[in-house]
């Protein structure tokens, strides 16, 4: 039987009784904030005619958010509960589904350091938030990984002295780190190459100048050439890291995700950083959720990631790695 098929009986044994019970308190949460949405429609006219009357939109702005807080702490611990319902009935056992050894924390993340260490970004981090946060052996390969949300600021003040505060991503998605099968002093890293492909030879001798991660190495797959640009601490241990035949799994890899993943190794630890446009592993609150179509989505994100540690062979202790 497929893990497809096994997932779909633990869909229709388990998942799906649960999901009911959800789809029931989400209802309610849909219920409450439309009840409070017409609730709000009198006051909020009442207060448009007078403050039209008198000239001043500070009625209709107080009665606004009046409205919206009410709502807010009316309606929060409903959507805090079903939240935490959702995490813990559905994720954790899609989780467990996959492999019963990995351990799951809805609320934690992969720490700031840990971001910071793997090298891939180097824009100074102003705000870190993150969730569903998964640790483990998978075999002999210790694993754990987490959504990352990692952002940078910019303060302006324009002509009228008002400051102004812009917040720009530096990387939103799944970042994992797994002990490696080798041991190594080194840093590495295997980054998306957009130079070179956007200025081809000078895009190459822009690499070179960067030297903030180590000396530009040149590798003879041609192919993993076109897709990355690697740096390194190290050019002998470089490419004992990155054999011939880690360099075509990172490329297999790179084509069943479908997204601009890096790597680092770093510390005797492989660090991988795969994007995504979306929250991963949240509860819907518009739409059924008592679907077998969503649950297959949230075990292909989550099985991403866990079947990185076949695909790379990472459970295969070579040399002095035990």
């Amino acid at each position: 039987m497929s893990n497809i098929d096994n997932l779909e009986n633990l869909y229709n044994s388990e998942l799906k009784p649960r999901l009911s019970a959800l789809n029931n308190q989400r209802v309610a949460i849909i219920n409450k904030i439309k009840k409070f949405s017409l609730y709000s429609i009198a006051p909020i006219i009442v207060s448009i005619f007078i403050s039209i009357k008198i000239h001043n939109p500070i009625p209709t702005i107080i009665t606004i958010v009046m409205s919206a807080l009410i709502s807010f702490f009316k309606i929060n611990p409903l959507w805090k509960e079903y939240y935490k319902q959702f995490k813990e009935q559905v994720i954790r056992e899609i989780i467990q589904f996959i492999n019963n050894d990995l351990s799951y924390h809805p609320s934690d993340k992969m720490s700031q350091s840990k971001f910071t260490k793997c090298g891939i970004y180097q824009t100074g981090i102003d705000r870190y938030r993150g969730d569903d946060y998964v640790e483990g052996k998978i075999d002999s390969t210790h694993i754990e990984f987490s959504e990352i949300h990692a952002e940078y600021k910019t303060t302006t003040v324009d002509s009228k002295g008002r400051t102004q505060t812009h917040w720009y991503t530096i990387f939103k998605g799944l970042l994992f780190s797994a002990d490696f099968n080798k041991n190594f002093n080194t840093k590495t890293y295997v980054l998306t190459d957009s130079a070179e492909k956007m200025f081809g030879f000078l895009g190459t001798k822009l690499q070179k100048m960067n030297k903030s991660r180590g000396e530009l190495i040149k590798l003879e797959n041609l192919e993993f050439e076109s897709e990355f640009v690697v740096y390194s601490t190290d050019q002998i241990e470089s490419r004992y890291i990155l054999s011939p035949s880690l360099m075509e799994k990172i490329l297999s890899f790179k084509k069943q995700t479908r997204k601009n993943i890096q790597l680092s190794f770093v510390d005797s630890r492989l660090f991988v950083t795969v994007p995504y446009g979306k929250d991963l592993f949240e509860p819907k609150l518009f739409g059924d959720i008592v679907n077998f179509t969503h649950i297959q989505e949230y075990y292909a994100d989550l099985s991403l990631v866990i079947d990185l540690i076949e695909t790379l062979n990472l459970n295969t202790r070579i040399w002095t790695k035990k």
